[in-house]
């Protein structure tokens, strides 16, 4: 029976945390942790998407150093724009590709040299692109939290 109830204790403070119940800043996110659905290479191609988050998933893991993120497990491969496209994968990290320049601030992960564009998720879908920046989008909102970059409100 102390399980049970120390079980049951668990589980409704995660379903607090999770949803902000009882907390004055409700409407942000809880940002000590990786929210539900996770940026992802698929590992062994340039595809990156929206997945369930999954501490286990190679792809999931990321390094932000300066304006840079990289795979933590392939530190060679940097999430990348296409220029001039919406289109967003990993590739080979050059210095002299613009579209792997980022600008991490709060919740919105904009390019640095295109700053009116940011990575945006197709809310709803596991498409990951840049659109122009619009703090109003749901799928433009992001948490870095230890390796993981997580969509803030989903």
């Amino acid at each position: 029976m102390k399980k049970t109830a120390v079980w049951a204790g668990a589980a409704v403070l995660g379903v607090s945390v999770l949803t902000g119940a009882g907390s004055a800043g409700a409407a942000q996110p809880d940002t000590k942790a990786a929210g539900a659905y996770c940026l992802a290479n698929s590992w062994g191609t340039p595809q990156v998407s929206v997945k369930p988050c999954d501490a286990g998933d190679q792809g999931q893991h990321w390094v932000v150093s300066g304006n840079q993120i990289a795979l933590a497990n392939a530190r060679a491969y940097c999430l990348a724009n296409t220029w001039g496209t919406a289109d967003v994968s990993t590739k080979p990290c050059d210095p002299r590709d613009q579209g792997q320049y980022w600008d991490v601030a709060g919740q919105q992960i904009s390019l640095n040299f295109a700053s009116a564009y940011c990575l945006a998720n197709a809310w709803g879908t596991p498409t990951v692109a840049t659109k122009p920046c619009d703090s109003a989008d749901p799928g433009q909102h992001w948490v870095v939290f230890n390796d993981q970059i997580s969509l803030a409100l989903a």
